[in-house]
Parts: structure tokens; C-alpha cells; sequence
């Protein structure tokens, strides 16, 4: 018991009391009672449920256990599922409960599982589905240049020599100055990865980029939606934030630039990829220090912008993590080895550290950087995503 020798009930009062001050952080709060904060959430939800009686201890036992379904009821619901083998468990328990009216009938889970025990169906596999990507979102204003870059990609159109040509656009938002518009070949992670380096070492790095959901930018079959572009970004101490899904005029003065380039550009030059590049850059620099913008008082996007004061001082950062972290390499397959097992975090990850943090309630939080990414199953072996993103105040 991580608190023995006092009633559990008045740490849970005073715990859950604390929580609702102002300033306090939750995280934080957490670490001082010694308990997760997957606890300490559920703590609080139960109180703001059902007030203090909602504080008392919950019996551990499922609300509803096939095992528990009484045996008459389990004979009936297994002869109907012989007579009738393709119907599922909904459909046969519709028919029991018509059947038996007013008497007991177990929950439709209950019944699936008894019909996986018989050997009737098999166990389903659950799936990863997009609504269950967690979009990390910072929607911020920004007050001057370098504090939001935007980047996406215009959208690809053919040369006349059946040449693909899909530009690359990254901006400052402040001050509308294109900082990129270059033709990758490509558009993987190295390529876009090598275009940022430039860009970087140009002009230094962002507080924040937005992006919509896509790759190389993100990934929705992962559910912090993270790629190794966005990973390395997080690496740079740079924040990201995504647009919602369907929602490009969330990025709108990205989405107007682009109307631009479709009405001058697209499908407007001759020539290779080489010499749509001279076009890019040669419009790149009208747009930036000729033409004026009424949003900036009709001054021209390089009278507004200002290089980066965060210099970029390498590709490798090595994360810090907080005294009390145990600090575990992550392999290129995705997996770190702890206390002997290996448990598998992502390959977004592969190359870098993510810190551990053990509770004496024997819980375990895995943090990439000031990112919560979720806690240990020791029977899994995997990480169970975080319900929330939840800004660490104890990292560097």
C-alpha cells in the first residue's frame, strides 16, 4: 500500500481537494502522493461522478462475467447457437429475451464469450481505427515570426514531359514569408527531412509547425499520430500541432498561397523539374520582397520577418529526462528492453530515449520528451496509449 499507516479515504479527500486549485499541476500532484496519474484521473472522475461516496473502494469484479451466466441459461443460449450456427450473439440473445420475458438474460459480451469457450466463434482481433488517432493540437496566434511555421505539400501536376511535380511549401505564419517551395521527387521522409535541414540551418528553428494529418507529417495508424519527421521535430524542442481532419481553412493563409501558385503556376511553365524549381524560386522571392499584403499594411512579408534566435545546432538531440526517470534506448524495430522484457513503444521512436516513470503503486509512465505517451502492460508487452497529451513540467 503506497499509503500505510493513514486512512486511504483522507488521502483521496485531500488528494482529489488539491487537484481543483488553481495552478496546481496535475502531474506534479501525483508524483507527491506517490500514485500514477492514470489514478489520480480516475480518483477525480469518480468524485466528480459521485462526489465522496465515489472515493470508497470499488470491487474489482466485472460488472458481468460469462462465467457467472447460470447454467440453465447457458445450455438454452448454446442450443440455439448449435441450431442456428451463423447467427451471432445479438441476434440469439434478442431471441432468448423474447423468449423469456421477465426472466434474467446476460449482456451480449457475456454471450460472446461463452460462444468463443464452446469453440462456436473464434476471438476477434481489435483494430486500429483512425478515430482513435489522437491529433495533437496547439492552436496558437502567433504575435511575431518563428513562433508558427506552416507546411504542406500544393498538390502534384504533370510536365509536359510526364514529370511529376509536387511542391513542397513551408511558411512563417506571422509574416506570410515562404521560406520554402521546393520539388522533391519524393515525398518520404528523408526527402522532406533533407528540406527542413536546409531550412533550418537557414533560418533557425520554429516554436510550433502545423500540418495536416498526412504523411510524412503524421500518421493516423498510430495513435499519437507521430512519424520519425515528427519525432525529430519534437527531438528539436519544436511543438507540433495538426489541423482537424477535413479542415485545410484551419491552415488558411497556407491554403490562400496556394490558390496563388494554382492560378500562376501550375501547369504554367515549361521545361524539367530543374527549371520549375527556378520558377518556384524566382516567384518565391516576388511574393516575399515585392509584393505587398493588406494583412501586413501593405508592407511585403521580408520587411516583416526575422531569422530564428533558436539556432539549429545539430540533426541528434539527446533528450533530457528528469531525476527519478529510468532512461531506456529505443531499437530500430521499435522495442526497449526493461528489467529484462521488452516492450514495444513505436518505431516513430527508433534511435532515441524515452524516460520511465515508476510509482509505488507498481505503475509504470512512458514520456517521449514533455510527451506522455502511456503506461506499461507487463502482461502485453506494449505501451497502452495515454487518453490525453499532457505537457510535463519537470523535463528540460
Amino acid at each position: 500500500m503506497p499509503f500505510k499507516g493513514v486512512d486511504i479515504m483522507d488521502v483521496k479527500k485531500e488528494f482529489v481537494l488539491k487537484s481543483f486549485d488553481k495552478g496546481v499541476v496535475f502531474t506534479e500532484l501525483c508524483r507527491e502522493y506517490g500514485i500514477s496519474t492514470k489514478c489520480g484521473y480516475k480518483w477525480k472522475q469518480r468524485f466528480l461522478a459521485e462526489g465522496m461516496a465515489g472515493l470508497e473502494e470499488h470491487s474489482r469484479r466485472p460488472v458481468s462475467n460469462s462465467r457467472s451466466i447460470p447454467e440453465p441459461v447457458s445450455v438454452e443460449l448454446l442450443r440455439m447457437k448449435k441450431i442456428h450456427p451463423a447467427w451471432g450473439a445479438k441476434k440469439i440473445l434478442a431471441i432468448y429475451k423474447r423468449n423469456n420475458t421477465g426472466k434474467y438474460a446476460p449482456v451480449r459480451g457475456s454471450v460472446e464469450n461463452l460462444f468463443v469457450r464452446a469453440g462456436y466463434t473464434g476471438v476477434r482481433r481489435r483494430r486500429n481505427l483512425r478515430g482513435g488517432t489522437v491529433i495533437i493540437q496547439n492552436r496558437i496566434i502567433p504575435s511575431e515570426p518563428n513562433v508558427v511555421w506552416t507546411v504542406d505539400f500544393k498538390g502534384w501536376w504533370y510536365t509536359k514531359n510526364k514529370e511529376r511535380v509536387n511542391p513542397l511549401t513551408i511558411r512563417d505564419e506571422y509574416s506570410r514569408y515562404i521560406l520554402a517551395i521546393d520539388v522533391v521527387e519524393k515525398g518520404d521522409t528523408a526527402s522532406v527531412k533533407a528540406v527542413f535541414k536546409r531550412i533550418f540551418k537557414k533560418y533557425g528553428l520554429p516554436q510550433y509547425i502545423r500540418s495536416d494529418n498526412g504523411p510524412p507529417f503524421a500518421n493516423v495508424l498510430n495513435y499519437w499520430g507521430l512519424t520519425k519527421l515528427s519525432v525529430w521535430w519534437m527531438t528539436l524542442g519544436i511543438q507540433l500541432d495538426r489541423n482537424d481532419p477535413g479542415h485545410p481553412e484551419q491552415n488558411g493563409g497556407h491554403e490562400r498561397m496556394h490558390r496563388d501558385m494554382k492560378t500562376e503556376l501550375q501547369g504554367q511553365i515549361d521545361g524539367t523539374l530543374k527549371e520549375h524549381q527556378k520558377v518556384f524560386d524566382r516567384w518565391r522571392e516576388d511574393f516575399n520582397e515585392v509584393r505587398p499584403h493588406e494583412a501586413l499594411g501593405m508592407k511585403t512579408p521580408a520587411e516583416i520577418y526575422r531569422k530564428s534566435k533558436n539556432k539549429y545546432l545539430g540533426e541528434h538531440i539527446e533528450l533530457r529526462y528528469a531525476k527519478g526517470f529510468r532512461v531506456r534506448y529505443v531499437n530500430d524495430r521499435g522495442y526497449l528492453n526493461l528489467d529484462q522484457k521488452r516492450l514495444f513503444v513505436g518505431n516513430p521512436f527508433a534511435g532515441y530515449h524515452v524516460g520511465i516513470k515508476e510509482f509505488v503503486d507498481k505503475s509504470s509512465e512512458v514520456w517521449f520528451g514533455n510527451l506522455y505517451l502511456g503506461i506499461i502492460n507487463a502482461d502485453t508487452g506494449l505501451v497502452e496509449p495515454a487518453c490525453a497529451i499532457i505537457q510535463a513540467t519537470n523535463k528540460t
